[in-house]
Parts: C-alpha cells; sequence; structure tokens
C-alpha cells in the first residue's frame, strides 16, 4: 500500500518563514514589543513555540486574536510567497509515482489556495485550513476521520516541534523537515521518524517504503 502524505504548510511547502517574520515585526509594537533582531529569529528558531510565547509575555488569551490578525496581514503579502527550494519538483516527482497527497495547515483555506492556484500546484487530493487554530492533533484526528485514513498509513511532514509531537499523538509517522522554522537540533530532539534536509530526501524514504 502507497503511504499518505500529509503535509503542513508555512515552512514547509511554502518558503513563508520570513513572511511571517516581517508580520510579527509589524504587529510587535501593537503588543508592546520592539522590532525583533536577526539574533532574536535565531535563537528562537531553536525554541518551543510555548517558550517563545513565554519570553515575549504573550498571554494564552491574546493568542487568538493575534493569530487572527497575523493572518489578515499574511494575505497582504500572499503575493510574495514562493515555495521552498525544490519543493515542486517533490511533488511532481511523488505524483507520477501515484502517491496520494493532502494539505493541512493552520493557515486559512483561502490563503493555501490563493498560493496553490498561483503556483498551479495541483497535487493534493484535499485542502483543509484551520485559520489559526493551534491545536494541531484535534485538527489531525478530525481530517483523518473526515477523509477515512488509516492511521498507520499515513507520513505526516512539517517544520515545527509541534508538528512531530501531534502526530505522534496521532500515531501517524514523521518526517520533519530542516528548511523551515525550527532547527535540525530543535526537530531532532522529538524524535521524528525521519529528518530530512531536502525535498528529494522524501522522494527517496517514499520509494524506500513501496
Amino acid at each position: 500500500m502507497k503511504p499518505f502524505l500529509l503535509f503542513d504548510f508555512d515552512g514547509t511547502i511554502a518558503d513563508s518563514i520570513h513572511l511571517g517574520w516581517k508580520i510579527a515585526n509589524q504587529m510587535a509594537p501593537k503588543f508592546g514589543h520592539a522590532e525583533f533582531t536577526d539574533e532574536d529569529f535565531q535563537r528562537f528558531r531553536s525554541m518551543p513555540m510555548r517558550k517563545v510565547l513565554k519570553e515575549l509575555h504573550i498571554p494564552l488569551h491574546k493568542i487568538p486574536h493575534a493569530i487572527a490578525k497575523a493572518l489578515v496581514e499574511y494575505k497582504h503579502f500572499a503575493h510574495e510567497l514562493e515555495p521552498c527550494r525544490g519543493i515542486i519538483p517533490m511533488l511532481n516527482q511523488l505524483s507520477d509515482m501515484q502517491i496520494p497527497m493532502a494539505l493541512l495547515s493552520s493557515n486559512s483555506k483561502e490563503n493555501l489556495y490563493m498560493f496553490l492556484w498561483r503556483m498551479q500546484i495541483t497535487s493534493f487530493q484535499w485542502v483543509e485550513g484551520t485559520s489559526g487554530v493551534l491545536n494541531k492533533k484535534l485538527r489531525i484526528k478530525q481530517q483523518i476521520k473526515k477523509h477515512k485514513l488509516d492511521p498507520r498509513n499515513v507520513i505526516y511532514l512539517g517544520d515545527e516541534t509541534r508538528d512531530i509531537d501531534a502526530a505522534k499523538k496521532c500515531g501517524l509517522r514523521v518526517i520533519a523537515v530542516t528548511w523551515g522554522f525550527h532547527t535540525a537540533e530543535l526537530l531532532s530532539s522529538h524524535d521524528p521518524d525521519y529528518l530530512v534536509n531536502s525535498p528529494d530526501e522524501i522522494v527517496k524514504i517514499v520509494q524506500s517504503l513501496q
């Protein structure tokens, strides 16, 4: 049986990390922070998200409001968004291999479809956006049930430690990618099934599983 690949979007498919950083700096004054430096960015990449929020003194009850504002700003910059290097050839190869794939993101479905249409990406069987919902474990379980997937056959692909943790709690295998937000060292400490440095490594993993 071919594995079913369930992709995260920001930092995994789309090279949106620096776009997110730009939005964070636009919003920082509204939350009582100065703009973040490149040093801040690199330090945050080595920290779990909860630790980042704690350091920034952002209370949990303010996070939904901040995410909603960030997604509005994201839409304004969406035309700048490009795929991560090597992603388009990888998706084409996997499609040629008839590997089933889908996209599940904390971004809005509108932003996802805008990017996919602009990049002419048609590889995904379905696309689901959660508009900022942070409970990835719940959302993954919901989509597995909705689309009648066998968790034992699903491989989740993401760029953050919370992707690894959520997918493992759902009984999925995980491919963590190092070209997104979190560093390779931090991702490795959460014990993904695979840690890859380039999209072509994903193709090789899938080939080895058939």
